[in-house]
């Protein structure tokens, strides 16, 4: 059951979803070059966040942070976030509104803004790290299985980005980013 509230933690917090418009800003129409750019916001979200699984701990020790310390800090980042969104404002820790228009043009857009920050922000590798599943070897391997389904996940509502606009309207993705916010806001406070 843990895997599972990891999944919709993370889930959340990246927020593919609501994220569609940024992607859509950053796409043309040109099928591959899409497809490109969903291919790799999904791996950078995915190397990010197994990253976060294998060596996150590991960073936290070598700097001298407690898991509790972490916890507190990434639950205070994540609440802001959440905030954000019910105020249905993009989250300034996610990226900057200027970003969008000066990488337009950059070959690396899947990556940065997309991947990093916008999908694996601050909040959602606190959320990976700050997991109790990560103390065990086993629980390492769960919340790496669940990553790599999020990653196939985050890529299908990408590359299918331009399909998911049309059938959903403006409105019912503000109701969803407000909804994914307060979920977000409760992720926050059970982190902390």
């Amino acid at each position: 059951m843990s895997l599972l509230h990891a999944a919709v933690r993370v889930f959340t917090i990246s927020n593919p979803i609501g994220n569609l418009p940024i992607v859509l800003s950053f796409t043309n129409g040109n099928r591959r070059q899409d497809l490109a750019i969903a291919r790799s916001a999904a791996l950078i979200f995915c190397v990010a966040l197994l990253l976060s699984t294998w060596i996150g701990n590991g960073l936290l020790e070598f700097f001298g942070i407690s898991r509790g310390a972490f916890r507190i800090a990434g639950g205070v980042i994540v609440v802001s976030i959440g905030l954000s969104m019910l105020r249905s404002q993009s989250p300034p820790e996610h990226h900057a509104p200027e970003s969008v228009s000066r990488d337009q043009d950059s070959a690396v857009k899947g990556v940065v803004p997309l991947g990093i920050p916008l999908l694996a922000g601050p909040g959602t590798p606190t959320v990976v790290i700050a997991d109790p599943e990560m103390s065990t070897l086993m629980g390492r391997l769960g919340i790496s299985a669940v990553v790599l389904g999020l990653s196939l996940a985050v890529y299908l509502i990408f590359a299918a980005g331009d399909r998911l606009a049309r059938r959903i309207s403006t409105s019912a993705l503000q109701v969803l980013t407000k909804v994914m916010g307060l979920l977000l806001t409760a992720i926050a406070i059970e982190i902390i």
